[in-house]
């Protein structure tokens, strides 16, 4: 008799602690429960995302890397990781690196920031250093009112701000600092 009131008492207290523990683990906050928080104020979210546009004539226009995309959809905007792009073009392809990003889906509108670099190859090489752009595939245009700096072979250039009209090779500056080294001399 003793032997089953001691394996009662035992089997009753496991079934205590169990109870205990379920209960206590109920009342902690969601934050402990999980080691990776899953944000909730985003409806998508993609990993290794590249993302490829065509042109009217049916050739690739830009590409776009990254390793991580978020969309907030009250705002309609994306956070980006570590964007890449690639614009490209018959004799003057760019390559634009970046830390993080947004698009801004209402407005077409790809913002680069934080140790941006782009670098424009083929026979004039060119690299640019700012700290964010904007780039509007819709009309071919990357712009910043951020200070960059412009190193090429013949010339190093700081600008207050820059536009880079792509699709007619023309590029603006604003309050800009030059040095220029003619090949010839």
């Amino acid at each position: 008799m003793k032997s089953r009131f001691l394996i009662f008492i035992i089997i009753f207290g496991f079934g205590a602690i169990a109870v205990g523990w379920v209960y206590e683990s109920s009342l902690r906050p969601d934050a402990e429960k999980v080691s990776l928080p899953f944000p909730y104020d985003i409806d998508y979210f993609m990993t290794g995302l590249r993302y490829r546009v065509l042109n009217a004539e049916g050739q690739l226009d830009f590409q776009f890397d990254t390793p991580r995309l978020e969309h907030f959809p009250r705002n309609d905007i994306s956070s980006i990781e570590v964007p890449s792009m690639q614009i490209y073009d018959d004799t003057d392809p760019w390559q634009i690196d970046a830390l993080t990003g947004e698009y801004r889906h209402g407005d077409n509108l790809l913002q680069l920031n934080q140790q941006v670099v782009m670098q424009k190859q083929g026979l004039s090489p060119l690299s640019v250093y700012t700290e964010s752009i904007s780039f509007e595939p819709d009309r071919d245009l990357v712009s910043t009112d951020s200070e960059i700096l412009m190193v090429s072979p013949q010339a190093r250039i700081r600008s207050e701000n820059a536009e880079f009209d792509l699709a007619r090779k023309i590029y603006r500056f604003g309050k800009t600092q030059a040095i220029y080294q003619h090949a010839n001399i």
